[in-house]
């Protein structure tokens, strides 16, 4: 096991200047210094660059805060110079221009590259594709890994969360504030107002709304100071506005000092503070109370009632109501006046939270975790194969349940999967996704996959077609020469009926890991091919455990169809089949309308796949008299399945609309085309198969009278069953991760107690 505290780390910023991306840069480099990281760090340089200095760390000046093609080439050349004659192993980047740069260097050169997203960034006019979030990214908030899956499509697999981390050592009450105190001779026993921010045009609209309530607040309480905090491009102008009140006031109510590296000791002395994000923790953490207050929005006292909203917007307030002066105002005057046991209560709190929620020790753990999955050489934890990508709602149903229970089981999981339009496949599943096709490409990425699953569905059979065999055991095959680990994850076997067919399969199937089957059928197939018994688990398919889309959601398709919520249903589900011929079908359609007249349902016609099954549901409308409906979009497969939990009973072809229908319990009725559908009926012991080959209008118009005749204990029979089988259908994805963790070279830190 490689100990990745051996790895060299370079911090790459624009500037070092004050700042909460800076601060915690700052922070963060200080913490792993502390742990034992060999750290570099490389900025436009700043007021910090002293603080690295003390604490040992390196610090290269490079212009990363402009896009001056000059300097961005200077940056560049500078950046690669750093990375070759340091050893560097992990970069991780701070900001757009840094990323983009570390970004250029990424593929010729050989390191870890990951960055940390700290705030929004405008993506029109090109900018989005400027942007390079690395091989996995930090977030400072909730609102911000939306945001990168929302405008980058960054895998959220991809993406961690962090918080701004906060030293409680430094950041306390008990932080010495006595020289500021002398240097801008403010008062010790008066009460202070402290604003800290940057101040430039996009980030001190608070401190001009405080310059102009600062009259009001002098009137109300007399000796008031205001001490705000920071420099930037609008300084001049709220120095301008602060000294005219100054004037009106007739004393120094309003000190600005510009900017400061001794923000602890301001935070100390304030009786009141104002600002967001960083500094807002850093005061809270000083135990002082907190009006959260920026450009982006007011959320208002930091109290018990504001710390989720707090928590979800990395307290910057985005998306909340704008900042006002008299917002500010009636607030400012609420803690002013405030008895000493509701201001201690608010300090007391604040400093709770950040012990609890922003320590720099948990940010600085959280980047390590981020370096050590970045670090494992960009390996998949699994490839997936089967029949994705083609319209067919229930592999795609197959699929969403299969990659939900391995991220249950292994939340960071790393899964690529085949597919024949993956572009699709991975706005729909959230993973990453590769033509099914690309064979070079494919036992590429098995040579650093630590698992390979044929996932799930009936992919090994002949009845189709040999080519579809033969493709699935030939990505087998490959995976095997890789020397990747194999896995049939709740696979339904056969039936395989050529004799060639069933010798290279047995073959094949010999060498595979671990097999799981979602029914005992498939395991007499294997056993039959000369597969011991003991070598397969009989699970449950996962589709199984598929949820159906809220009431509301439900509701709204209903709408869509013309049907009201309470309009009582049949369920049909239909295939294109050879053995669905004209004759066939209106003797279908006669059972149907002699079923829904007697009962008062309509039909509701629900193809699998789009558009194959469409053509086959409209000639059984056709041949329907009186009404029905058909299901003409494709819908997904948590909307499909409340639809069918809206029916009375289910007849159904393609073997998962019946796992719909068995999911919710609905009374099922399948019409057999395939010994997969009779052993899926006979596995979950509830409902019946009509054989399609050997057909009865009567046969059929007696096993949906038993469905609708279900009586209460065969029901509650069918809820005990699909609870164990949803259980069971877990399996899979425990056998897969616990085959993942087995693998070797993953990197580890100790957490050493530090």
């Amino acid at each position: 096991m490689a100990d990745i505290t051996s790895k060299k780390i370079l911090m790459t910023l624009m500037r070092l200047e004050i700042g909460g991306a800076e601060t915690h840069v700052l922070e963060l480099s200080l913490e792993l210094a502390r742990r034992g990281f060999q750290v570099v760090v490389a900025s436009g340089g700043g007021v910090y660059e002293e603080h690295l200095k003390k604490a040992g760390i390196k610090h290269y000046k490079v212009p990363m805060y402009t896009k001056s093609p000059a300097k961005m080439l200077r940056s560049f050349l500078a950046l690669r110079r750093i990375i070759k004659d340091e050893q560097i192993d992990i970069v991780h980047a701070h900001g757009r221009i840094p990323a983009f740069l570390c970004g250029l260097l990424h593929p010729f050169m050989k390191f870890t590259f990951v960055t940390t997203a700290h705030w929004v960034f405008r993506t029109s006019g090109g900018l989005k594709y400027l942007s390079n979030w690395g091989e996995k990214v930090m977030a400072v908030s909730e609102d911000i890994k939306t945001y990168l899956m929302d405008n980058y499509g960054t895998n959220p697999a991809d993406i961690y969360v962090t918080i701004n981390g906060i030293d409680t050592g430094r950041f306390s009450p008990e932080a010495d504030f006595s020289k500021a105190l002398s240097e801008f001779s403010l008062q010790k026993d008066s009460k202070k107002i402290v604003y800290i921010s940057r101040m430039d045009e996009d980030r001190a609209l608070v401190a001009f709304h405080l310059v102009q309530i600062a009259p009001e607040i002098e009137k109300r309480v007399p000796g008031t100071e205001i001490v705000i905090v920071g420099g930037g491009n609008v300084f001049d102008k709220l120095k301008k506005e602060a000294d005219a009140v100054n004037e009106q006031v007739g004393r120094k109510l309003i000190t600005l000092t510009g900017g400061r590296t001794d923000i602890d000791a301001f935070c100390a002395m304030s009786n009141l503070f104002i600002g967001v994000s960083r500094s807002a923790l850093e005061a809270m953490a000083c135990a002082k109370p907190v009006i959260v207050a920026g450009n982006e929005g007011y959320l208002g006292i930091f109290d018990e009632n504001k710390l989720q909203v707090g928590i979800d917007t990395n307290f910057c307030c985005r998306g909340l109501v704008l900042s006002t002066p008299e917002l500010l105002l009636e607030d400012v005057m609420s803690v002013l006046s405030a008895d000493e046991a509701q201001l201690l209560r608010w300090g007391n709190y604040g400093r709770q939270v950040i012990c609890d929620y922003y320590s720099v020790s948990k940010m600085a753990l959280d980047c390590v975790e981020m370096y050590c999955a970045a670090a494992e050489q960009k390996r998949w934890d699994a490839v997936i194969s089967g029949y994705y990508g083609y319209g067919n709602a229930g592999d795609e149903a197959l699929l969403s349940a299969m990659i939900q229970h391995l991220r249950e089981e292994k939340p960071d999981i790393r899964i690529l999967v085949l597919s024949k339009h993956p572009t699709e496949t991975e706005r729909e599943h959230g993973v990453y996704a590769l033509n099914r096709y690309r064979l070079c490409k494919i036992r590429k990425n098995l040579k650093k996959s630590k698992l390979f699953i044929s996932g799930g569905g009936s992919l090994l059979q002949d009845v189709t077609s040999s080519k579809s065999l033969w493709y699935y055991l030939y990505l087998i095959r490959m995976a095997q020469r890789t020397k990747t680990p194999v896995m049939l994850y709740a696979n339904g076997i056969g039936p395989i009926v050529r004799r060639k067919n069933r010798q290279h399969a047995a073959r094949i199937l010999e060498g595979v890991t671990a097999i799981t089957l979602r029914e005992p059928e498939s395991c007499r197939e294997l056993a039959e091919l000369g597969i011991p018994e003991g070598r397969a688990l009989v699970t449950a398919d996962p589709a199984l455990s598929l949820v159906p889309a809220s009431a509301a959601e439900v509701e709204a398709l209903l709408s869509t169809l013309g049907l009201r919520n309470d309009t009582p249903l049949l369920g049909v589900s239909l295939r294109p089949w050879r053995g669905l011929t004209d004759e066939r079908l209106q003797e279908i359609a006669d059972v149907i309308s002699e079923i829904c007249a007697a009962y008062g349902l309509v039909p509701v016609l629900i193809p699998m796949k789009y558009p194959e099954d469409l053509d086959i549901s409209y000639r059984l409308k056709e041949l329907i008299p009186g009404q029905s409906v058909i299901l003409t979009k494709p819908c997904t497969a948590e909307e499909t399945i409340g639809l069918v939990a809206h029916t009375r009973a289910m007849l159904a072809m393609r073997l998962h609309s019946l796992i719909y229908a068995a999911a919710v319990t609905v009374p099922t009725v399948g019409l057999s085309y395939d010994p997969k559908v009779d052993a899926f009926m006979h596995y979950i012991g509830a409902g019946e198969a009509v054989s399609l080959e050997n057909f009865s209008a009567q046969q059929l118009k007696a096993a949906l009278l038993g469905g609708l005749e279900t009586d209460e204990e065969s029901k509650r029979a069918l809820t005990e069953k699909m609870a164990a089988l949803k259980e069971l259908s877990r399996k899979n994805a425990q056998q897969a991760c616990d085959i993942i963790r087995k693998s070797e070279g993953s990197y580890t830190y100790e957490v050493n107690g530090n």
